[in-house]
């Protein structure tokens, strides 16, 4: 099993849209938005990261304070992190 669904559940979480495309590692989808061909891939703009951890550490923090958006990690810098 991927870890994408980790991704997913948090988007779900943070209520924020998104658009998931299927793709197997390694495959013409995979690589097309990472030279690694690794999933889960995170595109959001010009940015571009990949590792599921990663990647919710990054939308939490993205979203922290945003109105309507639970706080679900401490932030950045605290013990609790």
């Amino acid at each position: 099993a991927f870890r994408s669904f980790r991704n997913m559940w948090l988007l779900e979480e943070l209520g924020v849209p998104y658009t998931h495309v299927p793709a197997r590692p390694q495959s013409r989808e995979a690589k097309a938005v990472n030279p690694f061909g690794k999933i889960p891939t995170l595109q959001d703009g010009d940015f571009t990261m990949y590792e599921s951890g990663a990647i919710n550490a990054y939308l939490a923090d993205k979203f922290r304070g945003v109105q309507g958006t639970p706080a679900l990690v401490p932030p950045p810098g605290t013990p609790q992190r």
